[in-house]
């Protein structure tokens, strides 16, 4: 039975709410104006946006004919421009027989439009212009977000107005972005996240759209559409007509253009979207009712995790935008200082984290309040204690009451937060603004605020929402791996997840309606951190700010940097230390102990600073390999307290009892769950091992945890620091002698021997061979459907400029191709894309990464393809392409810094590579004015191409999912890599049967065959010199004849192998599948046909690479070839060399030399 959901035109949760404030006003203070060139219509609010007095962008919110609410920012400095389009409908409108629609729509909405038909068009067009794209699908929004060079916005938005106006959603589009979608939502099958998400949707009310799947995939979306016998597409465009109406958008552009300019653009370009007279859809009734609440969920989770949630139902408290009291109860629920919940939690070893506020799964309509509780093991035997404790502080705050002087508190900290407001990304600035406009209830003046004032006491109101929290009103969710004495009695549809229901204990009810009194829980204390001083030392900005600190001491204990503010002149300060001590990463052990150390330090740490995070201070304290790493950002006023207050609790760390059986479970847990993330992570981790010098795995810290305990921890704190070098900047609003004075702060409170130059440990890269190497692993969470793969190709060094601007360069050219072919026209996986890593003191690499279904010889196969032909569209980029691309570096190069944080931020990487080449913009600005697109293409055959380059370094790390057929070692070396692809392509089909024995006969017997064929028709061409229509027309029924015959012998050895459960009627299927041109099978068996011998392949250059053309090239792979197959490697026979044990293959690597400063570090004070 097909459910249908009853929609609303106003809401009942609301309708005799007297504390709802009027719907905003968007006629009154609006004026009519006219674009200044085009003379079109639309108006324009006239009225006091109260923007921050430190924000220097200008706003301007305008309404279009077509009834589209905008909001133009001109900002002079920003390098990029961008925009943000919100539609106000999402997973909540999808019908149920096609639920995840909304979402496909997203994914479609790109693909091509009536003006610019091509699919790739508006990406093609951001990549040659530094931009990029993405969208994202909520319960009741879908935003659109794009951001380009400046200079190219106006191309930029055309395109994507189109989107709006008359998208194509082209057939073939369709069903290939299916297939995406499923691909998303099978990358997220063994995500806890995820899984838990979806549980609580099933389990909220069948009545209400919440209860659907909301990401979709092929069963929801194509399945559901077979089966009804209706076309997919022609209910997308029904979904589409329907809800995509200018009424129900807001649109926000940036750019560096003026305000009038953007307005005109604006106005154009969104004017033709149709207003269809639509209102969002909004449902009946509330996700969670008495039916649902009461109740205790047990789901079993894929990770070790202990989660305890409490939910409680709430009518919708968004339109109280100027009290927010979902903020005012999570600041409290979720406090972390001496009296709250978590503070008692802990002391008992229950908990590690609180956290508490409005769910970010409420709409329009309806609310969720959350609280979250994390816990321990012995937190998960007493979680009914923890609820207890929970209800306990929430009868606290309904016997006190609300308490107008820490709703104060909140006010004055989010003004002086709101007054010097540092200036947020465009992107996310429009994707915000555009979400924000979307409140109904939000008034035109109070969008730019809204995400940060808070105003206003109502004891009224908050006593209102207060009294939502109650026994009779939630329901808990409790989720682990294991749970004694627990049977999960049912299994969710789509992730698998099993849980079971059950009613609320009986005695625990009563408990949370009696009396609940715990000594030990308080209101919070008045807030000390709270900044006084807000004055700015700096009287004006300077016309060039200073492009580097200065180094005020350098000794063997202590390497002081300092800058004055100069560019943002805000009371806002950035401190950094670097504490450089060689025992903490010697070992996998010292790397256990130091973790530990930091996790508990950040526990101690939480009860005495949690004010500071209040009051707009950010600290983070982390454990590195090179010791601990302290970062302090906010106001400055009280920066260097709570510098000394964390100094204080490092050196005065000592371990308790409690906290040290809490957190040694913790890292364990965290080892444990390493296995569990995904395949493209653990490919890129294997990466980084390959390249790093020292670095431990989880399974090296798993191997020594058992020598963890507490004496241990305490003896190894106690030693840490007893010889240390500190590395510090200071940047801000200071003095040169607050500077100073920090460092003495530092220095005297650590009280530590210098750090000899001699002793030190700096990060030293790895130097790879010349050649191809493949390591293959098996995914250690055996559930994981996908596979993964990460080629890397070495490409030059990090200390050549040119070769590293050349480097940046190359990737802007690559990036979008390789997506649109790997991942929008051949669909091998969800996440596919092409990035780039600078080794310090080492080699930079260009990397390739997908995770994908299709095993990773298969798609290792496709990498290689697709670097073999790109050399084409090198040769075939005009000058006018080029200088594009270099005109997108440069504007991506001069971007102007938006915050204290991020120039402290750059200075620090330029500290902490060891170069100290703090003017590297310049240098590299400099190299890029004089590069061609010759430079560019020699670049690649220096290094990339197969056939051209002198030496290849190659290093390709795979992933082989449990779920695939995986080669063993021997078979490696007996079958070359292409019929290992195409192997697994038939087995993904279906051809269960099928062996690589019998795939390396049949390639080779179709390679006779087309020889033969060939042949034949070479002698018949000789037997005249001049060719006719009639010889032409012959000549192509040959081939279509042999190409028929191919496929035939395809569907043959497909049918003699396939899986003997398959039905007759999903044989017919699978052989329609594979039949396609572009099926997976036909691809790899292409490629298989024209590869070249595997004797000839080891020779030559591989198709991965390993060239052997020039003067020792090939010099260094022949001289290592015995150690490597000594040490269990073997030679493929495309010329590779596969390995499985990655820490024999790295023993055999030499490490870089470490940095060399590119300028003399000579203090100002000796």
């Amino acid at each position: 039975m097909t459910r249908t959901f009853e929609l609303l035109d106003s809401l009942p949760t609301q309708k005799d709410n007297k504390f709802l404030p009027p719907v905003a006003d968007f006629e009154t203070d609006f004026v009519a104006c006219t674009t200044i060139e085009s003379k079109q219509p639309y108006s324009e609010f006239i009225g006091d946006l109260n923007k921050s007095e430190s924000d220097v962008r200008e706003y301007r919110l305008i309404r279009l004919p077509n009834g589209m609410t905008a909001m133009v920012i001109h900002d002079a400095t920003e390098s990029k421009a961008c925009a943000a389009m919100d539609v106000n409908v999402g997973s909540l409108a999808d019908p149920p027989l096609y639920q995840g629609l909304a979402h496909f729509c997203e994914h479609l909405l790109f693909m091509g439009t009536s003006k610019y038909p091509k699919e790739n068009e508006y990406s093609s067009y951001l990549s040659a212009h530094g931009g990029s794209s993405n969208a994202y699908t909520d319960l009741e929004d879908t935003c659109y977000y794009f951001d380009v060079t400046y200079d190219a916005l106006e191309g930029a938005l055309d395109r994507f107005s189109q989107f709006f106006i008359d998208p194509l959603f082209a057939p073939d589009c369709t069903d290939r972005e299916v297939k995406a979608v499923d691909s998303e939502h099978k990358k997220n099958i063994q995500s806890d996240m995820w899984r838990q998400y979806q549980i609580e949707k099933e389990l909220s009310s069948p009545n209400h759209p919440f209860s659907l799947f909301a990401t979709g995939n092929y069963d929801t979306l194509s399945g559901s559409a077979k089966e009804q016998s209706v076309d997919l597409r022609a209910e997308l465009l029904k979904f589409h007509a329907k809800y995509y109406s200018a009424d129900i958008m807001k649109l926000v552009v940036v750019g560096r253009d003026s305000l009038d300019q953007l307005t005109e653009w604006t106005v154009a370009k969104f004017s033709p979207i149709l207003s269809k007279g639509m209102t969002k859809p909004m449902f009946k009734g509330h996700p969670l009712t008495e039916k649902e609440l009461g109740r205790i969920i047990r789901l079993k989770t894929v990770r070790q995790q202990r989660t305890l949630e409490l939910t409680f139902s709430l009518p919708d408290i968004k339109p109280f935008y100027v009290l927010k009291p979902g903020r005012y109860l999570g600041s409290l629920l979720g406090h972390e200082g001496k009296g709250s919940v978590l503070s008692y939690l802990k002391k008992r070893g229950w908990a590690t984290g609180v956290i508490a506020g409005r769910a970010t799964t409420s709409a329009e309509g309806f609310d969720m309040f959350k609280i979250t509780v994390h816990l321990t093991e012995s937190g998960m035997e007493h979680y009914e204690d923890a609820i207890r404790a929970v209800f306990a502080y929430i009868q606290l705050l309904l016997a006190k009451g609300p308490q107008r002087w820490y709703q104060e508190e909140l006010c004055r900290v989010s003004e002086i937060e709101y007054r010097f407001m540092e200036k947020l990304n465009a992107v996310n600035l429009a994707m915000n603004l555009a979400n924000t406009m979307q409140q109904k209830y939000l008034p035109p003046g109070k969008i730019l605020p809204d995400s940060l004032l808070v105003a206003d006491f109502n004891e009224e109101l908050l006593e209102w929402v207060q009294g939502f929290l109650n026994p009779q009103n939630f329901r808990i969710l409790l989720a682990a791996h294991e749970m004694i004495d627990v049977e999960f009695d049912k299994e969710e549809k789509y992730y698998g997840c099993k849980y079971r229901v059950d009613a609320i204990p009986a005695e625990l009810m009563r408990d949370l309606r009696a009396e609940l009194v715990f000594e030990e829980l308080n209101l919070p204390g008045p807030n000390q951190f709270i900044p006084d001083n807000l004055a700015v030392k700096a009287t004006e900005k300077a016309e060039e700010p200073a492009k580097e600190p200065e180094l005020l001491r350098m000794t063997e204990g202590l390497e002081l940097w300092f800058k004055q503010d100069d560019r943002f002149l805000l009371p806002r300060g950035n401190i950094q230390v670097k504490i450089e001590t060689p025992r903490a990463y010697d070992s996998p052990l010292n790397a256990i102990f130091n973790q530990l150390f930091v996790l508990i330090l950040n526990d101690i740490l939480a009860e005495v600073t949690y004010d500071a995070q209040v009051a707009g201070l950010w600290f983070n304290v982390s454990e590195t390999i090179s010791g601990l790493s302290l970062q302090i950002d906010g106001f400055n006023d009280k920066l260097p307290q709570l510098l000394r207050i964390l100094l204080e609790t490092v050196k005065s760390f000592a371990v308790d009892d409690t906290q040290f059986e809490t957190y040694s479970r913790e890292v364990r847990k965290k080892l444990e769950n390493a296995k569990h993330a995904e395949p493209y992570n653990h490919v890129q981790t294997n990466t980084q091992y390959l390249n790093q010098g020292t670095m431990w795995r989880y399974t090296d810290k798993q191997a020594v945890f058992g020598l963890v305990t507490k004496e241990r921890l305490q003896v190894f704190v106690d030693t840490l620091f007893e010889q240390a070098r500190v590395q510090m900047l200071v940047l801000g609003n200071f003095s040169e002698a607050e500077a100073l004075a920090a460092a003495d702060i530092v220095m005297t409170t650590m009280d530590t021997l210098p750090l000899p130059e001699y002793a030190r440990r700096p990060a030293r890269a790895l130097l790879h061979n010349f050649g191809s190497y493949v390591h293959h692993e098996a995914m250690p969470d055996e559930a994981n459907l996908n596979s993964s793969v990460d080629v890397s190709v070495y490409v030059g060094q990090t200390e050549d400029h040119e070769e590293r601007v050349l480097m940046d360069l190359l990737l802007l050219i690559v990036q979008e191709p390789f997506f649109d072919q790997l991942r929008t026209k051949e669909q091998l996986g969800y996440l596919t894309y092409c990035t780039g890593r600078k080794y310090s003191g080492g080699p930079m690499s260009l990397r390739c990464i997908v995770q994908s279904e299709s095993n990773p010889a298969y798609v290792t196969q496709r990498i290689a393809h697709f670097i073999r032909g790109f050399r084409l569209r090198l040769l075939e980029m005009t000058q006018e392409q080029f200088d594009k691309y270099a005109n997108s570096l440069k504007v991506r190069l001069e971007e102007k810094l938006k915050n204290i944080f991020e120039e402290a931020s750059q200075f620090w990487k330029h500290m902490g590579s060891g170069y100290y080449e703090f003017d590297k913009i310049d240098f590299d600005l400099a190299v890029l004015a004089g590069l061609r697109k010759e430079d560019v293409l020699r670049f690649w055959d220096m290094y990339v191409d197969p056939e051209r380059a002198c030496s290849v370094k190659l290093l390709t790390m795979t992933i082989w999912s449990a779920k695939i057929f995986r080669p063993s070692v021997a078979e490696l070396a007996m079958y070359p890599e292409i019929v290992i692809a195409l192997h697994g392509c038939f087995l993904r089909d279906g051809a269960k049967r099928l062996t690589l024995e019998d795939v390396q006969e049949f390639v080779a017997a179709l390679k006779d065959f087309k020889a033969a064929a060939a042949g034949t028709e070479a002698g018949t061409a000789t037997e005249t010199t001049t060719e006719t229509a009639t010889e032409t027309a012959t000549e192509t029924a040959t081939e279509a004849a042999t190409e028929a015959e191919v496929l035939q012998r395809v569907v043959e050895l497909f049918k003699r192998t396939a899986d003997e459960s398959l039905s007759e009627e999903d044989l017919v299927k699978a052989v329609a599948k594979i039949s396609e041109p572009a099926s997976y099978v036909r691809t790899a068996l292409a490629m298989a046909l024209e590869s070249p011998p595997a004797a000839a392949a080891a020779a030559g250059s591989s198709a991965a690479g390993g060239s052997a053309k020039c003067n020792g090239g090939n010099g260094a792979a022949v001289a290592i070839g015995g150690d490597l197959a000594n040490l269990g490697a073997v030679r493929t026979p495309g010329g590779s060399w596969a390995f499985e044990e990655a820490s024999k293959y790295k023993s055999t690597l030499c490490l870089s030399g470490a940095p060399i400063p590119v300028r003399p570090l000579k203090p100002k004070y000796e």
